[in-house]
């Protein structure tokens, strides 16, 4: 199979699987409502994460 046959076979694969497109969907609504940590705040909660963890608390 040459790579171009190869490469169009991958892409419809991808074209079919409805978890990438529940993924893609879901990535979509929460950059829309906000639920998508910009990195300074993505790092100040992993850290909080890591202190309530080392603390014993429920992560």
């Amino acid at each position: 199979m040459n790579a171009d046959r190869e490469e169009l076979e991958q892409t419809a694969s991808l074209a079919e699987d409805a978890d990438l497109f529940r993924q893609a969907q879901q990535s979509r609504e929460d950059r829309e409502y906000g639920r998508i940590y910009g990195k300074e705040a993505g790092l100040e909660f992993l850290h909080t994460k890591i202190k309530e963890f080392k603390h014993g608390q429920n992560v």
